[in-house]
């Protein structure tokens, strides 16, 4: 059985991957995975060309990788890797504590993380889904109502970035005027995938006291949105302590994987025009599209797999509690799966993509942003079909990811 502790010899397989890839060593040896390379072509080739490798994830988590289509969809709903983390029993979820880390709502203990998700799931259903899709409309119409039409703007922070907090927060049920709470959380998490946390503590307090009164406020009277229906009904009994964790839970992963999506979706169907205008021409051709930017972007890259007991898969006897980590954007990208997998192609006969993950801890959120990307790319189209990528670079903090456009282009300088 292979050695999961941090003193395992090099291994010369370990030595090649780590100079093909290019990456750092972490002290057991085994090459440092970070979130660059996970959105890397070359590196995800390697890593898949390499089967199931065994890698380091940082911060002293050392485990195992696939990156190829078959592996992932095995692995994921593998029974045998329905364990948690080694640290999960570590992981506080409580919402007053003093800086909120993101890390701990994903690793959780198992039933904790059940009992969040099951809150979740129950609620965040496609009819829900189905009724919020008016408001969707008003908040994308809202905020684009408010950006210059004929100057070049940053669709990033005008557009993609606010639009999946206003549609949380319509999911959610909060009021514009107490809608800065939350802003204030999100927007501490920097935009850029693997970046770190600016959350401050205030932030993370007084979305916490704010949520508290809110909580309590809609136990006594009921209305008709996700909090609602968590604490009344069925759910009475539900822990304040579990709506705050779901909640946070949701703002998080409802909202830089949503911001990347549309960010790069855009750009990717303004930067060959046809596409846009063939958008426009074909409004059916927009689900083919919305699956094939899910495929080609995949927005959440990692998803992650613990043993709950000893267990052999791929050939590798795993301990208990080793992770087993799946490259999605790998395997989204797997020649094997996908042709010509790096070239973003709508019209694939077959598009059984892995975005959202597979098996127990498969994307609760797959239906709404499924609705999010459509109505963004339908008002985009209807509102702006002459809208224009700008060859500028505007104001703003330069490591920032920017998507320069004119949305009713003049004589603006324009990226073709």
């Amino acid at each position: 059985m292979q050695s999961n502790s941090p003193d395992v010899p090099r291994r010369p397989e370990a030595e090649d991957l780590t100079e093909a890839l290019g990456a750092e060593v972490c002290p057991a040896g085994f090459p440092v995975i970070g979130a660059r390379m996970l959105r890397d072509p070359a590196a995800l080739g390697t890593l898949r060309d390499a089967g199931m490798a065994r890698v380091s994830l940082g911060g002293g988590e050392n485990g195992w990788m696939v990156a190829g289509y078959d592996a992932a969809t095995e692995l994921l709903v593998e029974p045998g890797l329905r364990g948690e983390h080694p640290l999960a029993q570590t992981m506080r979820t409580a919402a007053d504590e003093e800086v909120c880390d993101e890390e701990m709502l994903f690793f959780l203990p198992t039933e904790e993380h059940v009992r969040l998700r099951r809150l979740i799931s129950r609620q965040l259903t496609h009819r829900r889904v189905g009724g919020l899709v008016p408001r969707i409309q008003q908040e994308a119409d809202r905020l684009l109502a408010e950006v210059p039409h004929s100057e070049p703007v940053d669709l990033v922070q005008s557009f993609c970035r606010p639009f999946p907090v206003a549609v949380l927060c319509e999911l959610l049920g909060i009021p514009m005027s107490e809608r800065r709470y939350i802003r204030n959380y999100v927007y501490g998490w920097v935009a850029e995938y693997g970046e770190a946390s600016s959350v401050t503590k205030s932030a993370g307090i007084e979305l916490a006291d704010y949520l508290r009164g809110l909580v309590a406020e809609r136990r006594k009277a009921p209305g008709d949105d996700l909090i609602s229906a968590m604490v009344s009904g069925d759910e009475a009994e539900t822990l304040e302590e579990d709506v705050l964790s779901a909640v946070r839970l949701l703002l998080i992963a409802g909202h830089r994987p949503m911001t990347r999506l549309l960010t790069e979706g855009v750009e990717l169907l303004l930067g060959e025009r046809d596409r846009w205008d063939r958008l426009r021409r074909e409004p059916g051709w927009l689900e083919p599209v919305t699956e094939e930017l899910l495929r080609y972007v995949t927005p959440t890259t990692l998803a992650s797999r613990y043993a709950k007991e000893e267990v052999e898969v791929g050939g590798v006897t795993l301990a208990p509690g080793t992770g087993l980590h799946c490259a999605l954007a790998g395997a989204n990208r797997d020649p094997a799966r996908f042709e010509n997998p790096d070239t973003f192609d709508p019209d694939r006969p077959e598009n059984r993509h892995v975005a959202f993950g597979l098996g127990h801890k498969h994307c609760l959120g797959a239906a709404l942003t499924r609705a999010e990307v459509r109505v963004a790319l339908e008002t985009l189209l209807t509102r702006f079909p002459h809208m224009v990528l700008a060859d500028v670079r505007l104001p703003g903090e330069p490591e920032r990811r920017q998507l320069p456009v004119v949305l009713q282009p003049d004589t603006c300088p324009v990226r073709h």
